[in-house]
């Protein structure tokens, strides 16, 4: 919000000119003109805020739908998002104490449409990269959670590390393995099954992008 603090002579000026708009005719009929008063001399201080309002019975201003972190104020936290092949580079940046968080994500949806799986390249405080898995909460904590890379080695298997009211989720580092099969952009052929599903679930996921994204950050 801008103010501006009039001085004592454009406030007489500005209330002449608006006397000369509003009392013109009757000064033109020949009645006396009254007295104009000056206004008091406006200060920093005496400038009042806007008036506050109160929405409609039933209505409500709609939240951001980025949560923004308890100790970042309004106005100081900043959403990037880039969309790669395959990926799609997420950065949150903290204005204020200018620091700035990235992952990349890729989520894999169901014929139904409903999401089957998803994972996010992210790293440690120590800049240790590592993927966040997430897998549907019904499978369970007992799950088994396979990525085959393709390359003429076993399966890596991943254990669950927990699950609540809407996903599983599952923690793996990056080693050489994922290294080379990320460099070569081939597919990974993802699995899970469990006790509480009747049925296997497989299906391939692209790492093709995922080298672009991580280029740029």
């Amino acid at each position: 919000m801008f103010v501006r603090i009039m001085t004592r002579a454009a406030v007489i000026l500005l209330v002449l000119i608006l006397a000369g708009l509003s009392g013109g005719g009757t000064h033109a009929a020949g009645q006396k003109r009254k007295a104009v008063p000056v206004a008091p001399q406006t200060t920093a201080s005496a400038v009042q805020p806007a008036p506050s309002y109160t929405l409609t019975p039933g209505f409500s201003v709609k939240l951001p739908d980025v949560a923004l972190p308890a100790d970042v104020p309004l106005g100081q936290y900043r959403r990037v998002i880039r969309p790669f092949p395959n990926w799609t580079l997420i950065c949150d940046e903290n204005l204020e104490k200018k620091q700035k968080v990235c992952n990349i994500s890729q989520t894999i949806v169901g014929p139904d449409g409903a999401t089957v799986f998803s994972w996010s390249l992210a790293a440690t405080l120590e800049g240790q990269p590592f993927f966040i898995l997430r897998i549907p909460p019904g499978v369970g904590p007992n799950a088994t959670l396979g990525l085959d890379l393709a390359d003429g080695a076993p399966p890596i298997t991943v254990p669950i590390k927990g699950c609540d009211a809407k996903i599983c989720i599952a923690y793996l580092p990056v080693g050489q393995r994922l290294r080379t099969a990320a460099a070569k952009g081939g597919p990974v052929q993802v699995s899970y099954a469990s006790d509480s599903l009747p049925n296997a679930v497989s299906f391939r996921a692209p790492l093709a992008g995922l080298t672009a994204a991580l280029s740029v950050i």
